[in-house]
């Protein structure tokens, strides 16, 4: 909690528990990790919690498998990301990096969301 409670702290906003933490996800549009369904366009806050390479899928892509963690989500929650080149992907470094994404797009892989 301490790295989103830094978040808070450059804006003024003091993120100390789950129901600040609830308020400002709701005030600011994101989606806490523990409301996600599949097949939708949504904004996302969360820290790595693990990372894998990028891998070429089997198709034209490449893909950036991860685990992302905030204080909604009791277990890390897989999340890949997916580009068309391995130069657009997002610079996520290794876990305790902090992730912000617009505009993102939800699906299913396995069953999961």
């Amino acid at each position: 909690m301490d790295r989103i409670s830094a978040l808070g702290a450059g804006t003024g906003t003091a993120i100390h528990t789950l129901s600040d933490y609830r308020h400002h996800l709701k005030r600011n549009m994101i989606q806490a990790l523990d409301t996600i369904q599949a097949n939708q366009i949504t904004t996302l806050l969360f820290v790595v919690s693990k990372l894998d390479p990028i891998q070429k899928t089997l198709g034209t892509d490449y893909v950036l498998p991860l685990w992302a963690i905030d204080p909604t989500a009791s277990n890390p929650i897989r999340v890949s990301i997916y580009r068309r080149s391995v130069e657009s992907m997002p610079d996520v470094r290794g876990p305790g990096d902090i992730v912000y994404f617009e505009g993102a797009k939800t699906g299913l892989k396995d069953g999961k969301c």
